[in-house]
């Protein structure tokens, strides 16, 4: 959303780094790694859906830009609904669902989802085998929410309005243990020394 603006920079960054890491992990253990991309504000747009890892591109202002309200309830509930659609059923314990859900602002501009449905939706996927659906926050309000909806505290991180660029880098080091440990329960928390 528009608040976003004061660290867009560093998060775009950081959301980069990201994709690099991903290319790597995927030329060094040949895993076929798909990646899907969305944004949302007062709308949710696909910049991307199923590229494989070593196709990413580099998101520059024009993809990933801040402006609108924040449609957080949307765009966690359409993203699930995407990837459960494109994934289909997980067919060995080697295929991973990772549904990553960043937002520095609360819920004020969503038209399909509401408490009701989005706590059904989460209920339901979050407890499906080798799905991980983790909710970032750097806003109180949006960490209340998703507390009410019933989303897993173990797979929630909280930090400060200015940290969002520190939010993305933990993440990258979370998906990139993920990756190398091959470990389907990972405690999704931030290192010790980086508690807030």
């Amino acid at each position: 959303s528009g608040s976003m603006s004061d660290q867009i920079d560093e998060v775009r960054m950081e959301l980069n780094n990201h994709f690099k890491m991903l290319k790597s992990t995927a030329e060094k253990t040949g895993d076929t790694i798909k990646v899907s991309l969305i944004t949302f504000d007062t709308e949710i747009e696909w910049k991307f859906t199923g590229v494989l890892a070593k196709n990413l591109p580099i998101i520059g202002s024009k993809e990933y830009f801040p402006g609108g309200m924040t449609a957080l309830y949307d765009a966690v509930g359409r993203t699930v609904q995407k990837a459960n659609y494109l994934v289909g059923s997980i067919q060995s314990e080697k295929e991973v669902v990772w549904v990553m859900v960043f937002s520095d602002g609360g819920e004020n501009a969503s038209r399909r989802f509401h408490y009701g449905n989005l706590k059904a939706l989460l209920d339901e996927f979050q407890t499906k085998p080798n799905w991980n659906i983790t909710f970032t926050g750097c806003d109180f309000t949006a960490l209340s929410e998703m507390q009410a909806v019933n989303f897993r505290q173990d797979r929630t991180r909280e930090y400060l309005h200015h940290e969002k660029a520190r939010a993305f880098r933990d993440l990258n080091v979370t998906m990139s243990s993920f990756l190398e440990k091959r470990m389907t329960d990972l405690d999704f928390q931030k290192p010790e020394d980086e508690v807030v």
